[in-house]
């Protein structure tokens, strides 16, 4: 406070004006280049929706065949479904044996 009574200025306040100086011209033109924008499509949208031609079209519209032979194949079919199968579970016809001790002995004897 007393540096600014005596007409010195210090470093850090120098600083901090500039950048507060900086960013005030910066919000300045942003503002202005913005309020510019804003008028020009002000300007151009009254004419772009003159330009453009109004469409009506009919509630009902009634078309009559009556008379008319047509001739033709359809491309797509009328119904398609897609059914998958169940997968089908038979018994087997080879039993399936517990014990194959009979058979075991029988080898051992006759490899020797």
């Amino acid at each position: 406070m007393n540096s600014l009574m005596n007409g010195t200025t210090d470093t850090k306040s120098l600083h901090w004006m500039t950048k507060l100086l900086i960013l005030g011209t910066i919000a300045a033109v942003s503002f202005g280049l913005g309020l510019f924008v804003s008028m020009r499509e002000a300007e151009a949208a009254p004419s772009a929706k003159k330009a453009a031609p109004r469409v009506i079209y009919p509630k009902n519209q009634k078309v009559d065949f009556e008379g008319l032979t047509l001739q033709g194949e359809l491309k797509q079919p009328g119904e398609f479904y897609f059914q998958r199968k169940t997968d089908e579970k038979f018994d087997s016809l080879v039993k399936r044996r517990k014990n194959f001790h009979k058979e075991m002995l029988r080898d051992v004897v006759m490899s020797k």
